[in-house]
């Protein structure tokens, strides 16, 4: 049994849904693999790209090989004591790292969680309920996140996302977005790890109005409002959003009439630029590269998690 799920980009409503506002977010053609089989008296987890990559054999208790982690979490959750006997779980996440393995943060552990709850819901017989997946992604990310990257993996394309619900959205057709891989990678639980909704009340309502504004009136304005008070909330909460990096590929986007903005968590990982102008958007993507950035060739991925 295969199951894949594609990874995702936050388009606008990070942190603000930590506070119940309104988050869209963009499913990509990076998708994980998960292919559960039966063996013959032994259980056997094997990852190629996420957490640490080999083949790690678990007793008859649930071992601390990282590449068991998902399944034990999603396992405990629904009771398990103990590994399903006879079982193989092998993931595969390359698609989300660069040539050297480096994580580019398009959501590669949402994306395997989904795929790998799906292929055990198959293999069990268990129903498949996406609240129960988002509670297995938060869990094993020690109780941190909204799960707007679950929801993206679980439905594909791009979603409105607020408190568990997810509706489909559509991006406007008259602006082009180019995504850019900053060369730094960075842990989202380790970013949110300090961040309490409760200290930063007044910044997130600001940005949760801008976010709840773009479903209405999604434009450059709006966007580039919402930008603004993300970085208020970066300066009084110290998440270190707006890295160096994300601080220069702002420069090259303004010298080309395009809006910039980290996506997701910040310090590090990825940033849209985006514009009204194609050849702007392809303009960026060339200084960027020269600037030494990576430009991600990413399209909107309509399929959700899928069996294969």
């Amino acid at each position: 049994m295969i199951v894949s799920a594609p990874g995702k980009i936050v388009l606008w409503g990070e942190y603000a849904v930590l506070a119940g506002a309104p988050a869209a977010v963009m499913a990509v053609n990076r998708r994980a693999l998960v292919h559960l089989e039966r063996t013959q008296g032994t259980r056997q987890f094997t990852s190629q790209g996420f957490l640490t990559p080999g083949i790690h054999k678990a007793s008859s208790t649930f071992s601390n090989a990282p590449a068991a982690a998902i399944a034990e979490t999603i396992l405990r959750l629904w009771g398990y004591n103990e590994l399903p006997e006879n079982l193989a779980v092998h993931s595969d996440s390359r698609a989300f790292h660069d040539a050297r393995g480096n994580k580019l943060g398009l959501g590669s552990s949402a994306a395997v969680c989904t795929a790998t709850y799906i292929a055990l819901t198959k293999w069990l017989n268990r129903p498949a309920i996406e609240a129960e997946a988002i509670a297995a992604h938060r869990a094993f990310q020690g109780g941190h996140g909204s799960g707007l990257d679950v929801a993206a993996s679980w439905h594909g394309g791009i979603i409105r996302f607020s408190q568990g619900s997810s509706t489909p959205w559509s991006w406007p057709a008259d602006l082009y977005w180019q995504v850019v891989w900053t060369r730094r990678a960075t842990i989202t639980q380790d970013s949110l790890a300090d961040f309490h909704v409760s200290d930063h009340s007044v910044h997130l309502e600001r940005l949760s109005q801008s976010a709840t504004s773009l479903f209405k009136s999604p434009d450059l304005a709006g966007l580039s409002e919402y930008v603004d008070r993300l970085k208020s909330l970066d300066v009084v909460a110290g998440l270190n959003i707006f890295t160096p990096e994300h601080c220069h590929l702002n420069e090259i986007a303004q010298r080309y009439g395009l809006l910039y903005k980290p996506c997701g968590a910040g310090g590090g990982d990825i940033g849209l630029a985006c514009g009204e102008d194609p050849g702007a958007v392809q303009d960026f993507a060339r200084a960027a590269a020269a600037g030494n950035f990576i430009p991600l060739d990413l399209e909107i991925a309509q399929d959700g998690v899928t069996p294969g």
